[in-house]
């Protein structure tokens, strides 16, 4: 049994603070999101949710931080995270992540940029965390 979900982060300018807004599901709806507090307190938002905007905003906060070291503008950076979960005998488990990655960034090609997001992709600490599922990846400029 699959379940989708789908949440969004965004962030804006330099390495990020982990701050930023928050799409949830099928409704739209915008929050003001802080990962460490929602976290903390239990903000009430499904686990897949939870951590699809966690897995699209530590992805962002990766790639923005790789294109920072590079030393061109970071302009802003969005991800989408589509989180596949499958139930299994002990649990659900996640099998699948899509993300979807936008930059507008003037310094950057498109190569490159796709580049960098593949990069992020291996060195972002939650892909790395759900090593186990298949995460796949479309990144380009606005």
């Amino acid at each position: 049994m699959k379940i989708l979900r789908h949440a969004s982060a965004i962030w804006k300018g330099a390495v990020p603070t982990g701050t930023g807004t928050m799409t949830l599901g099928r409704a739209g709806q915008v929050l003001p999101f802080t990962l460490k507090a929602r976290v903390e307190e239990n903000a009430g938002t499904n686990p897949e949710e939870l951590v699809g905007a966690a897995h699209a905003g530590c992805f962002s906060m990766a790639l923005s931080s790789l294109i920072e070291a590079t030393g061109k503008a970071v302009g802003e950076v969005s991800t989408t995270a589509q989180v596949s979960l499958e139930q299994k005998e002990d649990g659900f488990w996640i099998t699948e992540v899509h993300l979807v990655t936008r930059g507008t960034n003037q310094d950057l090609t498109n190569e490159e940029f796709v580049e960098l997001a593949t990069k992020a992709k291996q060195t972002c600490p939650i892909s790395k965390l759900y090593a186990s599922a298949v995460i796949t990846l479309d990144a380009a400029l606005a």
